[in-house]
């Protein structure tokens, strides 16, 4: 009954991807792998609806004993069906989010801004799909008031996906964050190539490597930073699932071109060669001739193999490019663990702590401060309108968490947040860093809760409390939340 009342739901309007910021549906997809029924890298947000599709069309529900992952399983079959009219043009989704949002995001935030009316329409086939979204804004921090972020023109070519989109993405294991590329900022328009589906390398050795993705993407940065006008920005992800506990990745990011800055053929080899540290590696010395500000780094999860112990950890390194070895030296770093109950109610009860650093050597007791997310060329930092591409605390902050979700049969999803640390510990200001002028202390207590109302309406709720001393740039002191309510059309 419960998985004939998810299946009525249908598909919501995606595309040929599933989206970055539904975390219900991270956790679904997250359970089904660690539960051993899926075999592919999860870990890097959006997902390939097909991909998605074709893991689980061979698991029957009626052999899965546990009734929580009956109900997983069907919630995920309901994201990745395809509806009967999605070749028709028409519009798939209203949404609606007030609120007032707080200093940081995390991967479940709704809103972005005090008010959004959002519309989201498309059509698609198995060769291509074209799904746009527009949203309406009050007094948008930026000034933006039409958003088109969550569009989305794809065509299928073989097993590759070449888009043209302003997508959410997030790289990485985290709940809290990411190191290098996460939706803290909003999406910038961009040209994008993902594998459609995570095969295997079909020749020996390589095959024990496991399913694997691959994509890559070049952005559109915007006009008015404080250093360079409309940069371009790359972002390239290789992902392995070598075995049903273990996901490892290797991701890639640059800010280079610019209004006004020598960009041609050999700016883009230079930068994807590594040879942008000026005067090292056999870089020029002249500064109009380095590409600009990359960052690169790691991640892993491993899940217990022992069901009985539901238990995974996860870590993620990312490195600036200050190296003359092209190999980034100086990391980050986050590190986290989760642990999940299947009740028998069909509910799951999970659970995480995490913490990130985002000081450069995050190991030693040095103060290396000033080095994370920025660069001399582009000093205005890793920033998309006003916001880090990367991690939420920005640059030098170290921030601790831990977090209790709900999810019961129905797939509603109750949860806490607690969240405490130091944003940007250096004692001097970074002027272009919007959530804290100088030195602070955050803490914030965060309750969420998302659902359904009725068969087509999906109700999202988030209050919090956060206090930052001193409160500065961010303003951070009281209450904030969002309400959010989204109604698929038929």
């Amino acid at each position: 009954m419960i998985a004939a009342a998810l299946l009525a739901q249908g598909a919501a309007a995606q595309g040929f991807f599933l989206p970055a910021n539904d975390l219900r549906l991270r956790e679904d997809v997250t359970l089904l792998s660690d539960q051993g029924l899926i075999k592919l890298p999860m870990n890097g947000w959006p997902l390939a609806r097909a991909d998605v599709a074709d893991a689980i069309a061979s698991i029957k529900e009626e052999e899965l004993e546990d009734p929580a992952l009956r109900v997983a399983l069907s919630r995920v079959r309901a994201a990745t069906e395809v509806l009967d009219d999605a070749n028709s043009w028409k519009i798939r989704e209203v949404g609606l989010t007030a609120g007032q949002p707080g200093l940081l995001r995390d991967y479940g935030t709704p809103g972005r801004e005090n008010a959004e009316l959002t519309t989201t329409g498309g059509a698609s086939t198995d060769r291509y799909s074209i799904m746009l979204s527009a949203s309406g804004v009050v007094d948008p921090a930026d000034n933006q008031h039409l958003r088109f972020d969550g569009s989305d023109i794809s065509i299928r070519w073989g097993n590759w996906l070449f888009s043209v989109n302003e997508q959410e993405r997030w790289w990485g294991p985290g709940y809290e964050g990411s190191l290098i590329l996460s939706t803290n900022a909003r999406p910038m328009p961009a040209v994008s190539l993902s594998r459609m589906r995570s095969l295997p390398i079909d020749l020996p050795v390589l095959r024990w490597l496991g399913p694997w993705n691959f994509t890559t993407f070049f952005g559109l940065g915007e006009q008015h930073r404080a250093d360079v006008d409309q940069p371009l920005f790359m972002g390239m992800r290789l992902a392995f699932k070598p075995a049903t506990w273990f996901e490892f990745a290797m991701s890639r990011s640059a800010q280079f071109c610019g209004k006004d800055r020598e960009c041609n053929i050999g700016t883009v080899g230079r930068m994807l060669i590594g040879q942008d540290n000026r005067g090292l590696r056999g870089a020029s010395d002249d500064p109009a001739k380095e590409p600009g500000n990359q960052m690169a780094g790691f991640e892993a999860r491993v899940v217990s193999p022992f069901k009985p112990l539901p238990i995974a950890i996860y870590a993620q390194e990312i490195g600036e490019d200050n190296s003359d070895t092209g190999i980034p030296e100086r990391y980050l770093a986050l590190f986290g663990g989760e642990m999940w109950f299947m009740l028998n109610s069909a509910s799951v009860l999970r659970t995480h702590v995490e913490y990130a650093n985002t000081k450069v050597k995050w190991y030693e007791r040095q103060e290396e401060f000033n080095v994370a997310y920025r660069q001399y060329i582009f000093f205005g930092g890793y920033r998309y309108r006003g916001r880090n591409i990367g991690h939420t605390t920005d640059a030098d902050s170290e921030t601790a968490s831990v977090g209790l979700s709900l999810t019961n049969a129905q797939g509603n999803r109750l949860s806490l947040l607690y969240r405490h640390g130091a944003l940007d510990r250096d004692n001097s200001i970074d002027l272009y860093n919007t959530i804290t002028a100088g030195r602070s202390t955050y803490k914030a207590l965060q309750l969420d809760w998302d659902g359904k109302i009725g068969t087509y309406n999906r109700l999202g709720l988030q209050l919090g409390y956060e206090e930052q001393s001193p409160s500065s740039a961010g303003d951070a002191k009281g209450l904030y939340g969002f309400i959010q309510w989204r109604r698929q059309l038929q």
